[in-house]
């Protein structure tokens, strides 16, 4: 095992989805480079942020009400309503966080008057005062319909989206599939478990399942066969407006009848948080299911545990038939139980089958796919307008997150970007928010930064804001999308980070953060001017990185 991890830290471990983004910059920048961030003006302000927004964060919180220097897993959605000038001026949300007051789920808590603020290269702070909480946030706008956030006090971490809300109506709602990531508290008051969840249904016209499925994956012990493609035995998805309404799901797991509350952001993407405290706690997203794989080439990055709950993230290329046969795939791991904690890159073949009685499910059984402790790993795929839904469910491990259909293999040069990253460390979770500009891309050869920005980092508690940063992105030659990017400096609990990164479209980037330290997944937008009206909002699953301790084991620590 690393030597670099503590038993607390072992105890931590991610599940990440695909997509939130993070930043990183390359060692040796030459004379050429200031190594200072140029902050791109792009004419952000106040009045870049003005409407209803739904607002979706889940991560780490370390809130003292229960005992001291506990942790506990949180997640917030909701909405917020902005006037364009600084000021929030209603909002509703719910909060599922075991460490607050008893009972820990707090639905329809309304969100006090406040304020926000925007800069010009669309980095954004924000306060929600609630009556369980009051929560800070930072943010970047990667148009005014459209941002990646992090949650960014001492009281705990995580990270999300913000989206102009639209609407939909029941009809439009005919089937679905659906990513879900948190904890299993059904444990000694000792210890947490990861769990996750994806699955599909089908509804009828008064959103009630007709069909469905779902697969579960609970790090209590190794995963069980027993919830891998379980029928949805009653349940549904239920608009109460335009804008929201409430939906559930009772398969034969020992889950029961899992409810949550449902906000939309439009007809083909809903937000989820689980309500029912449980003793389970899941949130994510909902998106129109598609009955296929487009064939053609897939980016892919996972997140989440081996077979001995130990933090591993993997991304890469794979190329893909309709039926979700794959072949050519290469990919790139970082594992804290092996001894080679930086990338490698790994090739593996697939076979996909669909499941009896369970149209749109998959079960993808690989060769030589890595965890960097066990090979072969299979996993359940719902393909879906976010992408293609992916959870390990073999006896190996926990991984979870999504694969897209690549439309474009490079950066924009002279272009602004936001970035998120969201993992883990020996302090326990991390969380990035950044913006940046990107040059022509580099070369193995090259010194000189082609990258400049800000990061806001939030680690458990530790804030380091308006860290700035200079480094090097290198794409891979011939070009697939692969590449690299390196920060050697910069003001942060660790000093310095390195990713691997994945084009997946002309506007969008995934990565994973590979650098034996700290394990990471993360996505980077590009940002269209203030006032577009494109990439109005993020149809891409976005599995949040969710950390795990012993509650009694974990110290947390303070400026």
């Amino acid at each position: 095992m690393n030597s670099l991890i503590s038993p607390k830290f072992a105890g931590r471990v991610l599940t990440a989805l695909a997509a939130i983004s993070g930043l990183f910059f390359t060692a040796g920048c030459g004379s050429g480079s200031t190594g200072l961030a140029t902050p791109n003006n792009d004419g952000y302000s106040a009045s870049s942020l003005n409407g209803t927004y739904v607002l979706a964060v889940s991560g780490t919180d370390i809130t003292t009400t229960l005992a001291s220097n506990t942790i506990a897993f949180f997640a917030i959605a909701g909405t917020i309503t902005t006037d364009g000038n600084g000021h929030i001026t209603a909002g509703s949300v719910d909060i599922n966080d075991q460490n607050l007051a008893a009972p820990g789920v707090f639905t329809a808590q309304a969100v006090s008057a406040s304020t926000y603020t925007v800069s010009q290269d669309g980095r954004g702070k924000a306060t929600l005062p609630t009556p369980v909480g009051t929560f800070g946030f930072d943010f970047v706008l990667t148009s005014s319909s459209h941002g990646l956030i992090t949650r960014f006090d001492n009281n705990g971490t995580g990270s999300g989206t913000l989206d102009l809300q639209g609407s939909a109506s029941q009809s439009s709602l005919t089937s679905l599939a659906f990513s879900l990531s948190g904890v299993d508290y059904t444990l000694s008051t000792s210890s947490l478990a990861s769990l996750g969840a994806v699955g599909a249904v089908t509804l009828n016209s008064s959103g009630t399942v007709t069909s469905g499925t779902e697969d579960f994956n609970d790090d209590t012990s190794s995963p069980q066969t027993s919830l891998t493609g379980l029928p949805i035995s009653a349940g549904s998805v239920s608009l109460t407006s335009s804008t929201g309404g409430t939906a559930s799901l009772t398969t034969s797991a020992s889950f029961g009848t899992q409810t949550f509350d449902v906000w939309v952001i439009d007809s083909t993407h809903l937000k989820l948080i689980e309500t029912d405290n449980s003793g389970f706690a899941l949130a994510g997203d909902a998106f129109t299911e598609q009955t296929g794989f487009t064939a053609g080439t897939l980016v892919f990055t996972l997140g989440g545990a081996d077979a001995s709950q130990i933090p591993v993230v993997t991304g890469g290329f794979a190329t893909t038939d309709a039926n979700g046969n794959l072949s050519g795939g290469t990919e790139d791991f970082d594992d804290f139980n092996t001894t080679n904690v930086l990338p490698g890159t790994v090739t593996f073949v697939a076979t996909s089958t669909t499941s009896v009685n369970a149209p749109g499910r998959y079960q993808i059984t690989t060769n030589g796919f890595s965890n960097g402790v066990n090979t072969n790993l299979a996993f359940a795929a719902y393909p879906s307008s976010g992408g293609i839904l992916l959870l390990e469910d073999d006896n190996a491990g926990s991984l979870q997150g999504t694969a897209y259909a690549q439309t474009a293999t490079s950066f924009a040069a002279s272009a602004g970007y936001g970035l998120n990253l969201s993992g883990s460390n020996p302090n326990g979770e991390v969380d990035d928010i950044a913006q940046f500009n990107a040059g022509n891309p580099g070369t193995s050869t090259s010194t000189v930064a082609n990258l400049t920005g800000v990061l806001d980092e939030n680690n458990l508690g530790i804030l380091s804001p308006d860290a700035q940063f200079s480094g090097l992105y290198v794409p891979d030659s011939p070009a697939t999308g692969r590449g690299s990017i390196a920060v050697p400096t910069i003001s942060t609990q660790l000093g310095a980070l390195d990713l691997e990164y994945y084009v997946a479209s002309d506007s969008t980037i995934v990565f994973i953060e590979a650098d034996g330290v700290q394990v990471a997944t993360g996505i980077i937008e590009l940002q269209s001017s203030s006032s577009s009206a494109a990439a109005a909002q993020s149809h891409m699953s976005l599995v949040r990185s969710v950390a795990r301790s012993s509650r009694a084991a974990v110290k947390v620590h303070a400026k």
